[in-house]
């Protein structure tokens, strides 16, 4: 896949990931913990963090997967057949795994 035809995937990728990120920000009080940094750097870092469901967790796990596959040169193919995934069902989910063909085969 050349860096011309992956910059869109990448760029949907990651407006939906920064999406996620600011919905959870709005909805939710981050926590803060600080964490003892150990070796040359001493002292502690302040870390803040969101508890996430289980489905939030998921979105952001897939979207992540997708990004993986897109720089492996394997984004847009179906994880089970190989065959492309098609544009429509990218456009509407861009971190989609199977084609259509696959998809429909599922109980």
């Amino acid at each position: 896949m050349s860096i011309r035809s992956a910059n869109p995937p990448r760029k949907r990728l990651l407006v939906q990931l920064s999406q996620a990120v600011e919905t959870l920000a709005l909805r939710k009080e981050p926590g803060l913990v600080a964490v003892p940094l150990e070796g040359t750097l001493d002292g502690k870092v302040k870390v803040q963090f969101f508890e996430v469901s289980n489905r939030e967790f998921t979105h952001f796990e897939n979207i992540s997967n997708a990004l993986i596959r897109l720089e492996q040169g394997i984004y847009g193919r179906c994880m089970f057949c190989g065959r492309r995934i098609e544009a429509d069902v990218l456009a509407k989910t861009p971190w989609a795994t199977e084609c259509l063909g696959c998809g429909d085969q599922k109980p």
